[in-house]
Parts: structure tokens; C-alpha cells; sequence
């Protein structure tokens, strides 16, 4: 009779054991098989319990990260009891995290592979209207990049090859690129009655720009990330593929409080005769990357490391952002983070608690994406977009 008692008890204190472990094991599975992680936020993880006591974050034993490499990459599993495995994910570890911590209000001029195509147009000829591109393959968006084998590196380059005199008035091979392809089309430039040269009727592009925020200077190789989503070509609302760019200092005209259904905005210019601070390599989903040229951009006070999605608490926190010429840590608060299984910019939902900066901008406004979002002293993340609905909220991505 003990023995059947004691059977159920057992069984009941593990069921409930289980019941309580599960939805721990749950959130563990939709964790990304893929992912950026420090050994701070693993030491973390096994002793403060954060999934459960029974779940442990383990890597291999032999692991060897004494080259010096930034990133070390890896296999993390993870194990119920120390025994069983539940789940493995591919690491990168990152072993050089110290960044100083951005805030300034900076400006992008981003130029593309080529020249962009935004549309096309008709050329006056003997023959009447004639729209020489109209039967291609061109689309809004491509970038051309040759022409027969001469390359397309300005605006300018199109009117001068298409009239040397081995091109004009034939038909000419065209290279396109769309979404890092290569695309071959053929088109036979006209001969424009008001110019007086041979024309393909293209309007193209060849640069964008953009003010945001800068959220972080890795302190190894002085490499920035800024803005948190990509610059975009507001002629064809996409992304800006870019080949090279340049950042700027921004100089401050004003504040445009943000309202309900109205957002608000930094009101800067960007003088692109002053010496640029750094140049822009990258411009994806998550911001805009590159190098930092001026060291006098740096400030040795703001430093802080960096923590992945694994470091990010629901709290108290700060934005760094630069609303009156300087840059200030402001109170907000991380009230939803999601358990993303892959990358994505919506991570994290914050809300301005600050006074000082409610009272200023209203809120999340234009210009202050990008703005480092940095909790228990590390950056966890960068400001995104705003809800129009609420300008005091908005959403973050993790910094990984």
C-alpha cells in the first residue's frame, strides 16, 4: 500500500514537473537554429535559471577560440537535466563585443551598382514618339551596369558610350542587375531631333540618401551600424542596393513633434561639401553598415557591449538619440519581445517613458531609427519604426 502511494505521488510530482518544463521546452524549440550569442549570455542563461533549472545551455568541450577571431563558430545544445538533448542551434560566438554607443543624428549618401532605372520615356525622332525600351526586359528598380562591355558607373556614362560612333544607332546589349542577378536584354538607342544625339529614353539614378540615427562603432575596427532598416529609393519605395556611400554630420533645423496618426520628424540638413565621417558599404533589411573615418565622432564615455535577443529583459531601459544637438540616454520601457525563429525588425515592442523627450518629440519620430536601445549596460537592440496610432510606442530589433 506505501509503495502504491508513494507511485503516486511520483507520478503526480512528475507530471507536474513536466507540465511545468514543457512550455519552457516550447519556447526553447522556437528559438532560431541559427543564431549570434556571447559567452556572457550563455554563463547567464545556466545561472540565473532564465528557461528553468532543469534546462542547460551547453557548448562543445573542445572548443578552441584561442586564434583571436572575432567569431567563433560553433553548435550550442541544449539539454534537459544535463542529459537529454532537446534542442541544437548553430552559434556564433562572439568574442570582441565592445562598441561605443552612437546616438548622433547622421546623413547617408548611397550610391548603387550602375545606375537605377525609375522609368522611361518617349524621344522625339523623325519618325515621330518613339519609346526605344518599351518591348526590354528592364523594370523599375534594375540597375544597369554595361552597355555591350563598357561599364555604367554614372548618369553621364549612358549618353557617352551610346554615341560613340561603333554603337550609334545600333542595337547595343544591355546588362542588367535585379536582386543580385544578372540580366541580358537589347535595345537600339534613337536619334533625338531636340538633343541632336542618340537617346534610350531611361530616367535613371544613380544615388539616394536619408538621415537616421547611428547606433553603434565596434571599438576592434571602428565598423558602424546605423538607422536600423535600409535607406530607401523613394522614387521606387524599395530598397537602395548600394555599391558605396558616405555619412555625414547632420546640422539641426528643428523638431516636428509627433501626434497621433501624424508622425513627427528630425528636421536636418546634410552638407555633402563638408568632409564625410565615414563610408557606407551595406544597406539591408537591418540598417546601414560601413566605416568610420573622423575618430572625433567617437565618445570614450559611451561604451557598452553588445547582447543578442538572449539579453533582453522586459523593463526598464534607455534610447540614445540626438533631438537637440546632443546626444542624451532617455527612459523607456521593452514591453514585448518576441521569440523570433528567424531575423526579422519587428523584435521587440518598446514605449517612451522619458518626459524630457516625450515633451520634445512626442514620441518615436523620423530620424531617431537607429537610436541604440541599452539595458543592464549593453546594447540589446535599435529603434525601427513608430506606431502611428501611439507616436510613444514603437518597435526595436534585436542587435543581433
Amino acid at each position: 500500500m506505501k509503495k502504491l502511494i508513494f507511485v503516486s505521488i511520483f507520478t503526480c510530482f512528475s507530471l507536474f514537473c513536466l507540465c511545468l518544463i514543457l512550455p519552457k521546452v516550447k519556447e526553447i524549440n522556437n528559438l532560431p537554429n541559427n543564431m549570434i550569442i556571447t559567452y556572457e549570455e550563455i554563463k547567464d542563461l545556466n545561472n540565473n535559471d532564465e528557461y528553468s533549472s532543469a534546462i542547460t545551455f551547453s557548448l562543445p568541450k573542445n572548443l578552441d577560440v584561442a586564434s583571436g577571431e572575432e567569431i567563433t563558430t560553433t553548435q550550442m545544445t541544449v539539454k534537459l537535466f544535463g542529459i537529454i538533448p532537446i534542442k541544437k542551434m548553430n552559434v556564433k560566438l562572439l568574442n570582441n563585443t565592445d562598441v561605443y554607443i552612437g546616438g548622433e543624428t547622421v546623413g547617408f549618401n548611397l550610391f548603387s551598382d550602375g545606375v537605377i532605372c525609375v522609368g522611361s520615356n518617349s524621344v522625339v525622332t523623325k519618325e515621330g514618339l518613339i519609346e526605344p525600351t518599351v518591348n526590354t526586359e528592364i523594370k523599375d528598380g534594375d540597375a544597369l551596369i554595361k552597355i555591350e562591355d563598357a561599364e555604367i558607373d554614372e548618369i553621364q556614362d549612358i549618353d557617352r558610350i551610346i554615341n560613340l560612333p561603333i554603337y550609334a544607332g545600333k542595337e547595343l546589349k544591355l546588362t542588367l542587375k535585379r536582386n543580385h542577378e544578372e540580366i541580358i536584354t537589347k535595345a537600339t538607342p534613337v536619334y533625338d531631333l531636340l538633343s541632336q544625339r542618340y537617346k534610350l529614353g531611361l530616367w535613371v539614378r544613380n544615388n539616394a540618401s536619408g538621415v537616421g540615427t547611428l547606433t553603434y562603432i565596434k571599438q576592434s575596427d571602428f565598423r558602424f551600424g546605423a538607422v536600423g532598416h535600409p535607406i530607401i529609393d523613394t522614387s521606387l519605395g524599395e530598397n537602395f542596393e548600394v555599391n558605396n556611400g558616405k555619412i555625414y554630420k547632420c546640422k539641426l533645423l528643428g523638431i516636428k513633434k509627433g501626434e497621433k496618426n501624424n508622425p513627427g520628424e528630425i528636421r536636418s540638413t546634410i552638407n555633402l561639401g563638408e568632409n564625410a565621417i565615414g563610408v557606407a558599404d551595406t544597406n539591408c533589411k537591418y540598417g546601414v553598415y560601413g566605416n568610420i573615418l573622423s575618430k572625433n565622432l567617437i565618445d570614450a564615455d559611451r561604451t557598452s557591449s553588445l547582447g543578442g535577443r538572449m539579453s533582453v529583459k522586459l523593463g526598464d531601459a534607455q534610447i540614445y538619440c540626438s533631438v537637440d544637438g546632443v546626444v542624451k540616454a532617455y527612459d523607456i520601457k521593452i514591453i514585448k519581445t518576441n521569440k523570433q525563429s528567424h531575423a526579422d525588425d519587428k523584435s521587440m515592442t518598446i514605449k517612451i517613458t522619458d518626459k524630457e523627450l516625450l515633451n520634445k518629440t512626442g514620441g518615436i519620430i523620423q530620424g531617431m531609427s537607429g537610436s541604440p536601445i541599452v539595458q543592464n549596460g549593453k546594447i540589446v537592440g535599435a529603434v525601427t519604426h513608430v506606431l502611428t496610432s501611439d507616436p510613444t510606442r514603437g518597435y526595436g530589433v534585436y542587435i543581433d
